[in-house]
């Protein structure tokens, strides 16, 4: 017989589910999230945050709360900062797309915005020295020249306001006129049997690029930057700061993609050996394509320690580093320590404030100090900076 005890529940002992609470009350906002949220504290103390607000408003929200999870809904802005504007889009202001959350707003106060968050990284840094101007772009709507739409066969369009609702669109203020072109077409083609949704899938994902004339469906495009006048900026702003650290030895690139800084690297040192690492397959191929001399490739997952080392090892004594990580930034850093407490500088372009001020720090801590950084505005209308920094050892 076995031994195993079975536990029956007694009756009436089930967990009973919490009714939600609901209230409404008048907050100030006092400060703004990193997903670009306002922040205020209730009168009972609690920290409250709510989409569609900024900094210094005061608005009336329903907050409702279950457990530990709470909800919290603008219903009205009782005092409007001075830069509150009309939105450039109807789905924004009906509250149904959540691509463009600061579209609200005037695009000087979000640059603005943008760099009081870059200056208060550099304060935790003790980099206060140093100015951190923030590059606005050129096209504040019409600029994006890829994204990734979701349909289920009969609506297409992006994902709603902090949920998984999908809002149907039929235009879209920041695609280029190529995209928006593609959008009216694939729109044409609805309701779309190929496009429903297969088992628990909610969507099919479109991805469209305005270089392409067909969009990749459920299938993820190589990386590009998605706004081309601001990655021109970006290339330059690169090509500027190699002009002073100009290599005496091989320079190492890691997560160089299809070569959109590799070509600056290159070009601007035509004599230093570049090492180039990626770990996608396909971006290395287009990488290739581009046939420079002085460049040399390593496929290589930058997120595994074992990989990370056995690439140390073949390489040669490093003069400097350049690299442009996806959003978790340098995640495997500790693996890399011997080539960052050797090298004489790092470029280190970022795409996320968070995951650079931590890594930020630990070039520091091998020796590299700050010595140059502006912020740079890839999507206007969102809370999103990219970073683009010089570390020099002294």
């Amino acid at each position: 017989m076995s031994s195993r005890k079975v536990r029956i529940k007694a009756p009436g002992k089930a967990r009973r589910r919490v009714p939600p609470k609901t209230d409404e009350l008048e907050i100030l906002i006092r400060d703004l999230a990193s997903d670009g949220r306002g922040v205020g504290e209730a009168p009972d103390g609690q920290v409250i945050f709510v989409a569609g607000v900024w900094l210094g408003e005061r608005v009336r929200v329903r907050r409702t709360r279950q457990g530990a999870m709470t909800e919290t809904v603008l219903l009205e802005v009782t005092e409007a900062h001075a830069h509150r504007v009309t939105p450039a889009c109807i789905y924004h202001t009906q509250g149904e797309c959540g691509g463009c959350p600061w579209m609200f707003m005037d695009y000087e106060a979000q640059v603005s915005a943008k760099q009081v968050k870059l200056a208060s990284a550099l304060a935790s840094l003790n980099a206060t020295h140093l100015s951190c101007p923030v590059n606005g772009s050129v096209r504040q709507l019409g600029y994006r020249n890829r994204a990734q739409l979701k349909t289920n066969g009969r609506e297409l369009g992006y994902l709603g306001a902090s949920s998984h609702d999908l809002a149907d669109i039929e235009t879209c203020a920041v695609l280029t006129d190529a995209n928006q072109a593609l959008l009216s077409r694939l729109r044409d083609s609805l309701p779309n049997s190929a496009w429903r949704p297969r088992s628990k899938q909610k969507w099919i994902a479109l991805d469209i690029d305005d270089k392409r004339d067909a969009p990749l469906i459920d299938k993820r495009q190589p990386f590009r930057q998605a706004n081309d006048s601001q990655n021109a900026v970006m290339r330059d702003w690169l090509a500027d700061k190699l002009a002073s650290l100009v290599p005496e030895g091989p320079v190492l690139e890691l997560f160089c993609g299809n070569g959109n800084l590799t070509s600056v690297v290159a070009e601007r040192n035509p004599h230093a050996q570049v090492v180039a690492v990626e770990g996608d397959e396909v971006a290395l191929e287009a990488l290739a394509a581009l046939n420079l001399a002085t460049v040399t490739t390593q496929r290589v997952n930058l997120f595994d320690d074992r990989q990370i080392r056995a690439l140390i090892s073949s390489l040669p004594s490093i003069n400097g580093v350049v690299l442009d990580p996806p959003r978790d930034g340098l995640k495997a850093r500790d693996a890399f320590g011997s080539v960052f407490s050797e090298c004489s500088w790092v470029v280190y372009i970022s795409c996320n404030l968070a995951t650079w001020q931590r890594d930020a720090q630990f070039l520091q801590d091998q020796g590299l100090r700050l010595t140059q950084v502006e912020g740079l505005d890839m999507f206007p209308q969102t809370p999103h900076l990219e970073v683009l920094s010089v570390f020099e050892r002294q």
